[in-house]
């Protein structure tokens, strides 16, 4: 799905909703891959973005929630 912003969601959908896994790229290149329910990042996931910091672990309806690392673009890391 495109939608009119020109991000692009690729994936599960259920009732017209993201539900499942997908994959979200935003137009600026930011990415989400993982898990999806009722159109919110929710269950494991990996998010990127264009200066190379990353997060990948728990989401709890679109919220960074519970145990993940964030890998900052200088590479310092978070683990928690």
């Amino acid at each position: 799905m495109i939608h009119s912003d020109g991000d692009v969601y690729e994936g599960d959908w259920v009732n017209d909703k993201a539900e499942g896994f997908g994959i979200y790229t935003h137009m600026d290149g930011a990415q989400y891959e993982g898990e999806w329910k009722e159109d919110k990042q929710h269950g494991k996931g990996r998010e990127t973005w264009p200066d190379g910091a990353l997060y990948e672990g728990d989401y709890v309806l679109g919220k960074k929630h519970g145990y993940g690392n964030f890998v900052w673009s200088d590479g310092s890391i978070y683990t928690g």
